[in-house]
């Protein structure tokens, strides 16, 4: 049977005007034996669960969920998103484009938008899919990313955007994600995995055996108040756990980042500048020390790893370049003194290590490099795989 493009968009329709606010928050069948004494609508979010009082059909507050710990302040602004005089609540389209069906850059930013209808919405979304397909073909459609949704399934507008092209014909979909994509490009090569998602030593494994924590470009007080689904918050509390054995001198932890952080604020633990982008030469210059001061692991690198004579080849300057990777080399570079360099690799192998990278530092030309160095150099330590040792990728995502 063929498909008009009535029968195509019939439910794409009531899913689409669905997802623009949360299920918790569309008026039940019961709103209007609740507008005067108003009803609490427990619901979540990306900042966490929450109860939110609908009075008169309107969000009047918001009170974190009893279970929730650890609610983050960011809670008080969903009022705000959801009346924001900013937020688009209707199909608006550019008056330009809406009279010419034809794209203009010497008018792109110069002409209004309009609203329009959701019929007529849905009427030029149609006939567009009809015109690229047809002109272009499958490759030229690219129906959405990775974290155009909110929490749960319902609200996914990436897979609603997919399923209403898909219904038509083929499309291009994402490889990885914005958040983590070099990261999930190089790490099946060096460790075997994507390491980003995977599942990392649990905190209470690195609270009870770790002697020393590299928070690497990583701030997990910040970003712990944010999960992908609904966040829980559970994670604060081995951070305060961990704040203890700072303040008790029981674990060392030490910040690697280009600015004092949430976290390392919250911890009140050493912090060790470094200019932005210059990680690897800071890693490489760390490998440097380890291998000419005899402190790395040989017996480890000769088990479980492949190719170390070549990159120590390139650390000792044997290489194309000729540039021996010392600490005073890496100091013009990062920033980081050399003797700063030295004491922090003879730190990494003073006792256990937990090297905790964050993703940020991923998120640059050549973003896989500094994955893949880090991953060098928690070899060349080679407490990967022991309880409280080794690297991991995602410590400060709520996983």
């Amino acid at each position: 049977m063929a498909i008009t493009r009535r029968s195509f968009l019939k439910g794409v329709a009531t899913t689409s005007a669905a997802s623009v606010i949360g299920p918790s928050l569309l008026a039940s069948a019961s709103a209007s034996a609740a507008e005067t004494t108003g009803t609490w609508k427990v619901t979540g979010s990306h900042w966490g669960a929450f109860r939110a009082h609908i009075y008169a059909g309107k969000v009047q507050e918001i009170k974190p969920i009893e279970l929730d710990k650890n609610p983050t302040e960011m809670l008080n602004g969903i009022k705000g998103i959801i009346y924001s005089p900013s937020r688009v609540r209707y199909p608006m389209v550019r008056l330009d484009w809406l009279k010419k069906h034809k794209y203009s850059a010497e008018t792109r930013g110069n002409n209004r938008f309009i609203r329009v209808t959701w019929d007529e919405a849905l009427d030029l979304f149609y006939r567009e899919l009809e015109r690229v397909q047809k002109d272009y073909g499958p490759w030229a459609l690219h129906a959405g990313q990775t974290g155009w949704n909110q929490t749960g399934s319902f609200n996914n507008c990436t897979a609603h955007m997919q399923r209403a092209v898909g219904m038509h014909g083929n499309f291009i979909t994402k490889v990885g994600d914005y958040s983590t994509g070099a990261g999930q490009t190089i790490m099946p090569y060096v460790l075997g995995s994507t390491e980003v998602y995977a599942q990392g030593t649990s905190w209470s494994e690195i609270l009870d055996n770790s002697d020393n924590i590299v928070l690497w470009a990583n701030d997990p007080v910040k970003n712990l108040q944010v999960g992908w689904n609904c966040e829980t918050h559970e994670s604060f509390k081995y951070l305060a756990q961990l704040k203890e054995k700072v303040a008790k001198g029981e674990i060392n932890v030490l910040s690697v980042d280009p600015v004092k952080n949430k976290t390392q604020r919250y911890l009140e633990n050493d912090h060790l500048y470094i200019n932005p982008m210059t990680d690897v030469a800071f890693m490489l210059a760390v490998a440097h020390v380890l291998y000419n001061e005899d402190l790395h692991d040989k017996k480890f690198i000769e088990t479980y790893c492949l190719g170390f004579e070549e990159f120590i080849g390139y650390v000792q300057g044997e290489t194309k370049d000729k540039v021996v990777k010392t600490p005073e080399w890496a100091e013009e570079i990062c920033g980081v003194k050399a003797d700063k360099i030295r004491e922090f690799a003879r730190m990494l192998v003073n006792g256990r290590t937990q090297i905790l990278m964050g993703w940020c530092i991923q998120r640059q030309e050549h973003g896989e490099q500094p994955y893949w160095a880090a991953a060098v150099v928690a070899a060349m330590v080679g407490q990967i795989g022991l309880p409280g040792g080794g690297i991991s990728y995602g410590h400060h995502y709520s996983s």
